[in-house]
């Protein structure tokens, strides 16, 4: 019961709080939405770009939804380059752009975009621990370099200027792998079809064959490897726009487990089979509005994908999945999101491959990071408010446009979690399938250049724990 009093009382004070902000007093309808201002019309003369030393100017201007010689309402030019900066922030090529309208006489103007690019190669030395988060490699594990996967990876953002990426990954360690992909989000005259190329693979001397009490259970073997996967795939992307997307991916694969993870599991790919292989068909729509798509505050964003994994009763999966997050900016520093997932796998009956669900990957609930859901159908919702505190600027001494200042931005947050995954067929003792869950708790999260995001939070559950997590992200 006093478990439940803690989360009545948080929920209660982040409700009065929204309640609170909602009530304060409402802005000023914005000029641009004058009736003089849609009824002025001007010239844009020339779009002038500057800064770009790699970046090809139409790649930028592809962005910009003004045009040299178009005629357009004042007020549809004041919305017009937020938008502007908005589109190439989000391109991911930039440290800051700055979009401004210059030289106005009479009824013509141009439009002056001013870009910092960033750094676009990195031989990155790679060490990362192979354990879903840092808490659960430490506490654990004991922080053990046994666990560790290093080696390098070769990064190539905006390769010949037009935002293609190259990866090129050599990892060893706790385990080995070989990854070559290369984007082209833009190959034709439109800017509007891409296209990709994939190939990965891996082995490992340990792997996940089954959970218990909600918690992963791993089979090691120092002498050999005991697990094997090799990917091939293409991709095609449409974009058209400038916040909707379309993404198709075909690929085949090649999985494999040794005779000692099949005697321990013979349900890890069903079928009564150590070797899979199969074709799968990724389809995903994507529609981003919101400010910044690394840590947006401010817009709408929601994402649906369909995948078929496999065409024979070895390997038979269809999943759909839906992903939506709704931002405001309540009032001056004050910042409040809505996000929710949603995924489905059918048929119902899937083998332990195929069921990983809560835990892995972006869906997590914040409090529960010790812990793995596996199922074939299950949701999540977080509610969060922020407040941004501090906002400094780092001197780095560098005689670089684009390095002299380093920014962070620092906010402190309160937030809640709901989730619930359905589970058919439950492996073993799980207690958190088939029931609902929730969280909360409260944490500061600091941002800065290359989407690098940290958060520390001090969370709990409804099981009456608590605990400091720390995750950690970073734009390459």
């Amino acid at each position: 019961m006093r478990v439940q009093y803690k989360y009545l009382l948080l929920c209660g004070m982040m409700l009065c709080f929204f309640q609170c902000l909602l009530a304060q007093e409402k802005e000023e309808i914005p000029h641009e939405d004058d009736n003089v201002l849609k009824s002025s019309f001007l010239t844009i003369r020339d779009i002038i770009i500057t800064g770009n030393k790699i970046t090809k100017a139409y790649i930028i201007a592809r962005e910009i939804p003004m045009k040299e010689n178009g005629q357009y309402s004042i007020s549809d030019i004041l919305k017009n380059l937020p938008r502007s900066k908005q589109n190439l922030i989000n391109t991911g090529l930039f440290i800051d752009v700055t979009v401004d309208f210059s030289n106005w006489f009479n009824d013509s103007m141009d439009i002056v975009i001013d870009v910092k690019e960033r750094w676009y190669y990195f031989p990155v030395p790679y060490f990362k621990p192979v354990d879903r988060n840092f808490n659960v490699w430490i506490n654990e594990y004991g922080a053990s370099l046994a666990r560790v996967n290093y080696g390098i990876k070769l990064i190539g953002n905006n390769v010949s200027g037009r935002n293609d990426k190259l990866n090129i990954w050599l990892i060893t360690g706790y385990s080995k792998q070989v990854l070559l992909n290369y984007t082209a989000p833009y190959f034709d005259k439109t800017l509007k079809n891409g296209m990709s190329i994939d190939f990965q693979f891996s082995q490992n001397k340990e792997l996940n064959y089954t959970t218990e009490n909600n918690k992963q259970i791993f089979y090691k073997d120092e002498s050999r490897f005991v697990t094997e996967k090799l990917r091939v795939g293409l991709g095609y992307s449409y974009r058209t726009g400038y916040i909707r997307r379309h993404n198709v991916k075909l690929s085949y694969n090649v999985n494999k487990i040794n005779d000692s993870v099949f005697s321990l599991n013979p349900e890890y790919y069903g079928n009564n089979t150590k070797e899979v292989k199969y074709p799968e068909l990724n389809y995903q729509y994507q529609y981003f509005n919101v400010n910044y798509i690394p840590f947006p505050l401010n817009g709408f964003q929601w994402e649906f994908s369909f995948m078929k994994r496999g065409i024979t009763k070895d390997m038979n999966l269809w999943e759909l999945s839906a992903k939506t997050g709704k931002y405001w900016e309540l009032f001056p520093k004050y910042y409040f999101s809505v996000q929710g997932v949603a995924t489905v796998k059918l048929p119902f009956e899937q083998p332990y491959f195929n069921q990983q669900m809560m835990g892995y990957g972006d869906m997590f609930m914040r409090g529960l990071e010790y812990y793995v859901v596996d199922g074939v159908a299950g949701g999540m919702s977080k509610i969060t408010l922020r407040r941004e505190i501090w906002s400094p600027k780092l001197k780095t001494g560098l005689k670089s446009r684009s390095y002299g200042v380093i920014p962070f931005k620092f906010y402190l947050k309160t937030y809640g979690d709901l989730g619930y995954v359905y589970s058919k067929k439950v492996l073993g003792a799980n207690p958190l399938n088939n029931r609902l869950l929730y969280t909360g708790g409260v944490g500061l999260d600091m941002l800065s250049i290359y989407d690098l995001t940290l958060f520390l939070e001090y969370s709990f559950n409804q099981l009456g724990e608590n605990g400091l997590f720390l995750q950690a992200r970073l734009g390459f």
